[in-house]
């Protein structure tokens, strides 16, 4: 059964108020119009806990510190329902005293030994309820021996030491060791697990055994057994000096215990490498494992010593003959390398009989004393060691060559310079197709044209030379065409636009040759870029992510650059003026705008390639129209193969209007004819009177027709004729 606690009083209190606050509510509802579900109405609280928690001689809630927790929930009376709801987590919760009991949400927590009052809130009500912590223990003690452990120690390294924990209760005492959360302030002096004590340097560390929010410590004084430790190297000096690839050494160590008697160590202590890929060392023994420097060190209880370690080669270097890597055919004889090494002294030493020979991969080929034989098709590292050095050359095995083919049938080139030879592909037995660039011999028909030597070819004057390639009798053959030397290339096109996914002609490319001489190469040029977001094929390229990219051309040692533009297809142009028209020396800017597929739009005004259709009457330099002379031409454009035409018309300038008359009187009825002519800068006057723009001042005195006016009432008024942004007036008088 659970045990409740009602503010029952407050409850009654509130009633009356409750009811009239429905009513009005109710009411006001009707008078709306509207009908809303009515609010909770809660009539009171209590508090629903775990009667085994509850300690009824002192009326309280009961608890201990670091123990577990009481949960308590506030169970609210609804009106209207016959069930109770769980308010807990909405509740306001307080303790009178938090260094008794803390309370979150209905868990309380021992926090120290006392009695706080809890408290919770919930729309206007509240319940209250003691509650009181105590500690488990009401002390805890450290013992060693049976008996209680001073606050201090002193221990030497090597010795044990065991503590218990014993928990008190009124008079009654435990052992709670196990039981007990143990730490230690110093885990390089000591360590501690359930009560024993590790030592593991000197120093001091406080040793602290914690259970139920009580806790004891100790304090440990660590010190050495021994006043020092030496190594002995046999050598004068703290350093040791070794050869790689000779006997290891042996080291002593002694140490001198604090009563004056030295002890010998060297089984016993620890010994340390600074680096063991330099020395390693067992039990005093050093062993040589590669050039360097590094620090060995013994210790023992506390007490170290420590010595500097050098490691040298006896030899300088080894050298392998032949050098570079080597490319043998299957059915080819034996290989034989032979290795030297150069001592320290400068002197040369012939070491292919004792030298420590490997094969990476035995499979391909075997090696002893040097002597490598092909075994299967594949590759393999021989590596010659001696005495701390070492060298290596990449064996390469192909099986029987029964075609070849070169990846060029021709090379360009001029004279006074060099090129790599093309790859050259075998085919085997089986079909096989395998790369012998490196496994071919090169010959030159005429080598006073062109020569090949190690993997290259030389041109020397102006011609044409066969470049044979052969192997096992097997040969392949390329004309190498020596040209007059090239200055300098150019492109029909520095910028290019493409449309993204479309195949695009590259661009032509001519050469000038160093004689004066032009020459189109298109087809004998390399393109190359090194972005990924365009693909290159042998006459076209396709551009597959909208970006900018660089295109470059190569021809023998020359190269030229186009900027490619990778973008959207342009479904539409704008121009804006469709027409332009201009007097001699101004200028005027077109702009172009155009449309994505996706509807998104660009300003092409400076990317169109523009071109005038006569340069006399008007040029055009990115996107300004500038005029010349007097007449008419066409500007044309293009973008992505769309082309716009815009016409030019460049008129005259004009200088000034003059009206035939300035002034003229009229009687009501009377016309009078006006002419105006066009005074012009480059070309002669012009009657423009139909042309003109005419108006009146005063039209119930006089009005105006393309320069004919005619009289309607006594007074005065002012025709203007405008043209071409001037204008001229004159005056009519009607009388």
């Amino acid at each position: 059964m659970n045990l409740r606690f009602c503010s029952n009083d407050l409850l009654r209190r509130t009633n009356k108020w409750t009811a009239a606050f429905l009513v009005v509510a109710i009411v006001f509802s009707s008078m709306a119009g509207m009908a809303y579900a009515a609010e909770e109405t809660v009539t009171g609280i209590e508090f629903d806990y775990d009667l085994s928690d509850y300690n009824n001689s002192t009326s309280s809630l009961k608890m201990f510190v670091e123990d577990d927790k009481v949960n308590i929930s506030v169970l609210a009376n609804v009106s209207g329902s016959s069930q109770q709801k769980d308010v807990s987590t909405e509740a306001v919760w307080k303790s009178s005293n938090t260094s008794y009991v803390k309370v979150d949400k209905g868990v309380l927590t021992g926090v120290g030994k006392g009695t706080a009052t809890i408290s919770a809130t919930y729309k206007g009500f509240t319940a209250t309820i003691k509650a009181s912590s105590d500690y488990v223990y009401d002390s805890v003690t450290l013992m060693q021996n049976n008996a209680m452990a001073p606050t201090s120690i002193d221990v030497e390294l090597g010795q044990s030491l065991t503590l218990q924990l014993d928990g008190t209760k009124a008079d009654l005492s435990k052992g709670v060791t196990t039981d007990a959360v143990w730490s230690t302030s110093n885990s390089s002096v000591a360590t501690v697990g359930e009560g024993t004590v590790t030592l593991v340097g000197t120093g001091t560390a406080t040793i602290t055994a914690k259970l139920k929010g009580k806790s004891d410590s100790i304090q440990l004084k660590v010190t050495s057994p021994y006043k020092s430790i030496a190594i002995d190297s046999g050598l004068a000096g703290k350093l040791l000096e070794l050869d790689l690839g000779y006997d290891d050494k042996t080291l002593t160590a002694s140490v001198i215990s604090k009563t004056g008697e030295t002890i010998q160590v060297a089984n016993t202590a620890k010994w340390v490498s600074g680096n063991e890929k330099v020395v390693t060392v067992d039990k005093g023994i050093v062993t040589a494992v590669g050039a360097g420097k590094t620090t060995l060190t013994v210790s023992l209880l506390g007490v170290s010593a420590s010595i500097d370690v050098v490691v040298r080669t006896a030899y300088q270097s080894i050298r392998l003959s032949p050098e570079k890597e080597y490319h043998l055919l299957l059915q080819d004889d034996a290989l034989l390398i032979k290795a030297e090494v150069l001592t320290n002294s400068n002197e040369v030493e012939p070491i292919t009989d004792t030298a420590t020979w490997t094969s990476s991969n035995v499979v391909v080929a075997t090696v002893d004393k040097g002597v490598v034989k092909p075994r299967a098709v594949g590759t393999t590292k021989i590596t010659a060691s001696y005495k701390g050095v070492s060298r290596s050359i990449d064996i390469t095995v192909y099986p029987s060559v029964s075609e070849l083919s070169v990846e060029t049938d021709t090379i360009d080139g001029f004279a006074g310079i060099s090129g790599d030879l093309p790859k050259v592909t075998a085919t085997a037995f089986d079909g096989t197709e395998f790369d012998v660039t490196k496994l071919v011999a090169w010959t030159s028909e005429d080598e006073k044209i062109a020569d090949v030597k190690d993997g290259k070819w030389t041109a020397h004057a102006i011609g044409e030379s066969i470049l044979t390639a052969a192997v096992q009798g097997i040969e392949a053959e390329i004309t190498l065409t020596v040209h007059t030397k090239p200055l300098k290339l150019i492109t029909d096109v520095q910028e290019l636009s493409v449309v993204l996914g479309k195949e695009t002609a590259y661009p032509a490319v001519t050469v000038i040759n160093e004689d004066g001489e032009e020459e189109n190469v298109s087809d004998r040029v390399t393109w190359k870029s090194t972005s990924d977001n365009i693909v290159l094929k042998a006459d076209s390229f396709k551009g597959i992510e909208a970006s900018s990219v660089t295109l470059t051309a190569t021809y023998l040692t020359k190269t030229v650059s186009v900027k490619v533009k990778i973008e959207e297809e342009i479904v539409k142009l704008e121009v804006e003026p469709q027409a332009v028209e201009l007097t001699p020396g101004k200028s005027k800017s077109v702009k172009i705008t155009g449309y994505y597929k996706s509807g998104k739009k660009v300003s092409l005004n400076t990317k169109m390639n523009w071109e005038s259709g006569n340069t006399n009457i008007a040029t055009v330099r990115s996107s300004s129209v500038k005029a010349l002379a007097v007449g008419t031409t066409k500007i044309a454009g293009s973008y992505q193969g769309k082309t716009v035409i815009i016409p030019i018309v460049v008129t005259p300038k004009l200088k000034s209007l003059t009206l035939s008359s300035k002034s003229v009187q009229l009687a009501p009825g009377a016309t009078y004819t006006a002419k105006l002519q066009a005074n012009f800068t480059t070309v002669s006057p012009a009657d423009v009177t139909g042309e003109a723009a005419w108006t009146t001042s005063k039209a119930s005195v006089a009005t105006v027709v393309n320069g004919k006016i005619t009289a309607v009432g006594k007074g005065t008024a002012s025709v203007k004729a405008v043209y071409n942004g001037k204008s001229v007036t004159i005056r009519v008088t009607v009388k």
